[in-house]
């Protein structure tokens, strides 16, 4: 009866070792996950800043010089910080109405299941930018 009992628990010490070794294998390291997490992040800042900038376009007919002008408006609520390095999101005005932001990834974005507006900010590993357009009167925008 002993040996039945040390059988179990063997048994069930199994389960527990391979079930976590699964998990993690299924779902990633608890440092994976903070980095993909860290990932989602810059893109919800990424588009935050961009619903701002459409805004301060609108009110003041012109793009934002920097971020800092950007974040010194007291109606603008955005993060204009990397939320992992603590270092200011890149932006760049490049005409009247084209900026560009830019963010560095720890990982790459998966791949969009069909092609939808939100895969316009897939992407890769390290420094990426996207450019943008501000929609002024009816004119369209990369979204």
């Amino acid at each position: 009866m002993r040996s039945l009992g040390k059988t179990i628990v063997a048994i069930a010490s199994t389960l527990v070792v391979v079930s976590i070794i699964a998990g993690v294998i299924l779902v990633g390291s608890p440092a994976e996950g903070r980095l993909q997490r860290l990932d989602r992040g810059r893109i919800e800042d990424l588009k935050g800043i961009m619903v701002a900038i459409d805004s301060f376009r609108v009110r003041n007919e012109r793009l934002p010089a920097s971020l800092e002008v950007l974040g010194a408006d007291p109606r603008v609520h955005v993060s204009t910080v990397d939320p992992g390095s603590a270092e200011p999101y890149e932006y760049r005005p490049l005409d009247e109405d084209t900026y560009e932001l830019c963010a560095s990834f720890d990982g790459e974005s998966p791949a969009p299941r069909r092609r939808t507006p939100a895969g316009f900010w897939s992407h890769g590993v390290g420094r990426q930018c996207f450019e943008l357009s501000v929609v002024v009167s009816g004119r369209g925008a990369d979204r």
